[in-house]
């Protein structure tokens, strides 16, 4: 009864059902104080009248028959008093213990149904819960389990007495064992195998020691709760942020992650591996051009046509854009070896961009820039090795688009001289260290002046003269391109100032070179238009040159543009016409006055009969569209007489008739007198 009472003196509720407990008192008790002290009293005032005889005749006092009789009749009628008060009073005292005996019982049974009934409750709860609940001994036997246990293996049996030690799972026993030895908690994740399943359960296991009374470990209590549907959502979550969206490649989180483990790996040690840096040409421009759709499903293609690659153990991520990587591991132990199969692999890639891709209709061309790095053994900076990919990508692309470049350690020490010349550029226009050479554009038959093209050369204080192919590129990359075109802009306007008011404006034009971030930036027809009125000449006196690039980019603002150019009297023309992607399509929409056909159609035209094929069609074409003709690169005679064999009303610029020079020396030159050669 103490165990009892104890027991259930834990605070569970503000209604205490359990405190009946503790008016339970012992039936019976020792004899109540006042009944007792009557009882004595009693006895000591009977005894004392008894004694009243002895003690009379002990002393000789003899009393009469009368006296004897009366004194009798007292002590008589005082013992019954006696008795009649004791007996009240042990009445009531044995009523009082019958009530509390009666009540005693009516709570000991209702204290009973508390307890059947929480022990019910508590059972019912075991049942219920939502998650699986066991009992085991420290034999791990199952002592007990609930419903919902059996649910979350698909079990139709009972599992009492069934021994943990069967489960073939050391990760679980390993759990299970723990709390058993040492009173603790302890929990884990994870995808358990459990021998009385059917499949591999992704669960929450939570095991506690379970003790009696003092304190000893009798065995363990565990919960199991299903995490198959957060699992799944972290698996899903974990998949996106390691794949591209578009094109479900490994993306360069996940390039990373697979870096850092091939580098681990102990075939590192000994063996190169080969990483391809892959960047598609003129990507942007397909994008800006036929939209997004297009553009997506045309990398969703290229993806499909590197995974068709047969070249075993590949490893392909998207890492972003238009670039992607291609790894191929622990190849061979030989530098020399694993070089020239770098090298054939890099040949397949190209070979895959032999087709068009038909998309929407359209077939396309697509080429590629491939940057290669011989991962070599023990080489352990992935960051690095993705960058040497990079750098020998761009290299490609600087030196011509559809190219391959190994890296090399010379690539580091241009990288660096690139990088100074870019801090240098910085404040090249500020130091007065850049300056515009002109180069003339004449007549194909008398070798007049037509026009002018500007052309920028930078004067380094150390490197000497900069030429514009080794410094624009990377003006280009950081930003600083448009700080140089205004520059020019400036310099051409002052230049036709100073030309103006000495009257020997004997051109047509000079025309000047405009980067696609320049023309497209905020505000830029209104502050050419500012900047040529500052200087009171006349706008056609300007004109700008685009790359098909520059049209392509953004094709509705670059249109846009120009015709608010032209509305303001400031025309444009397509500088290196035939070297873009399907140019003649925007001949008409445009409506230039000005077609310039690139140098490398010169170059060998007294060699190749194609090109001279070429030649003639885009000469045709254009002045189907009342174009002005302008060939670049004509360097000899030669190439001049073969040229006007094809065509003598159109115009030439080159080397055959002057180098880029100052302006000073183009004035005497060029603009006093009619120049023949």
């Amino acid at each position: 009864m103490k165990n009892l009472t104890n027991s259930n003196s834990d605070k569970e509720s503000p209604n205490k059902p359990e405190k009946l407990y503790t008016k339970i008192k012992v039936p019976y008790n020792i004899i109540p104080k006042n009944l007792m002290s009557s009882i004595k009293l009693s006895v000591f005032f009977m005894a004392s009248l008894w004694s009243i005889f002895p003690l009379l005749l002990l002393f000789g006092y003899a009393l009469t028959y009368m006296q004897t009789l009366l004194l009798f009749l007292i002590i008589v009628t005082s013992n019954f008093v006696c008795f009649i008060i004791n007996s009240k009073l042990l009445t009531k005292h044995l009523n009082q213990l019958f009530n509390e005996t009666f009540s005693n019982e009516e709570r000991y049974h209702e204290a009973q149904n508390l307890l059947i009934s929480k022990e019910k409750r508590l059972s019912d709860l075991l049942e219920q819960a939502p998650i699986g609940i066991f009992y085991y001994d420290k034999n791990l036997q199952i002592l007990r389990h609930n419903t919902m246990f059996k649910k979350l293996f698909g079990l139709k049996k009972d599992l009492k007495a069934f021994n943990l030690h069967n489960i073939e799972d050391n990760q679980a026993i390993k759990v299970l064992k723990h709390v058993i030895n040492t009173p603790s908690e302890k929990e884990t994740i994870g995808s358990f195998n459990f021998s009385f399943t059917t499949k591999p359960i992704w669960v929450e296991l939570t095991c506690s020691s379970l003790l009696n009374d003092h304190n000893e470990i009798i065995g363990g209590i565990g919960t199991i709760e299903d995490k198959s549907t957060e699992h799944l959502a972290y698996e899903k979550i974990n998949y996106i942020s390691l794949h591209d969206p578009l094109t479900a490649l490994p993306n360069r989180r996940s390039y990373q992650e697979y870096m850092q483990n091939l580098i681990a790996k102990v075939e590192h040690t000994d063996y190169y591996s080969f990483l391809f840096y892959m960047d598609l040409n003129r990507f942007k421009q397909i994008n800006d051009t036929f939209g997004h759709i297009v553009g997506d499903k045309l990398l969703l293609e290229v993806a499909q046509r590197f995974k068709s690659l047969n070249v075993k153990k590949k490893y392909l991520s998207r890492i972003g854009g238009d670039e992607f990587i291609m790894i191929v591991p622990f190849y061979t132990r030989d530098s020399i070896i694993a070089k020239g199969k770098a090298k054939d692999i890099s040949l397949k890639i190209k070979a895959l961009f032999n087709e068009a891709f038909h998309i929407e209709g359209l077939d396309l061309f697509m080429t590629t820039s491939i940057g290669i790095v011989l991962v070599e053994p023990n080489s352990n900076n992935t960051e690095q090795i993705i960058r040497q990919a990079d750098m020998a990508m761009y290299q490609t692309k600087r030196e011509g688009l559809n190219n391959i470049r190994f890296y090399d350690q010379s690539l580091d020490i241009k990288q660096q001289e690139l990088t100074s010349l870019q801090h240098d550029l910085k404040d090249a226009i500020d130091n007065n260290e850049l300056e515009l050479y002109y180069q003339p554009i004449v007549s194909m038959t008398n070798n007049s002046l037509n026009a002018i093209e500007a052309l920028i050369r930078w004067n380094h204080p150390r490197k000497g003269m900069v030429m514009p192919d080794k410094f624009l590129p990377m003006a280009t990359e950081s930003g600083l391109i448009t700080k140089v075109g205004w520059w020019v802009a400036q310099e051409v306007c002052n230049q036709l100032q100073q030309w103006k008011e000495a009257k020997i404006i004997n051109f047509e034009y000079i025309s000047v070179n405009i980067n696609s971030r320049q023309l497209n930036e905020v505000n830029f027809v209104e502050k050419l238009d500012k900047c040529i009125k500052r200087r009171g000449i006349n706008p056609s006196l300007l004109k700008l040159e685009l790359t098909e690039t520059t049209l392509l980019d953004n094709f509705d603002k670059t249109q846009n543009i120009i015709q608010r150019l032209k509305a303001n009297g400031t025309e444009c023309s397509i500088d290196g016409f035939g070297t873009g992607y399907s140019s003649l399509s925007y001949l008409k929409k445009f409506a230039f006055k000005v077609l310039k056909i690139d140098k490398v159609f010169t170059k060998d035209i007294l060699t190749n009969k194609d090109n001279q094929e070429l030649v003639k069609s885009i000469i045709a074409i254009g002045k189907q569209f009342n174009y002005k003709i302008i060939i670049e690169g004509v360097e000899t005679e030669q190439q001049r007489e073969e040229i006007m064999e094809i065509d003598n009303s159109i115009y030439y610029q080159g080397f055959l008739c002057s180098r880029p020079i100052p302006a000073k020396e183009f004035e005497r030159k060029f603009l006093t007198y009619v120049y023949h050669i």
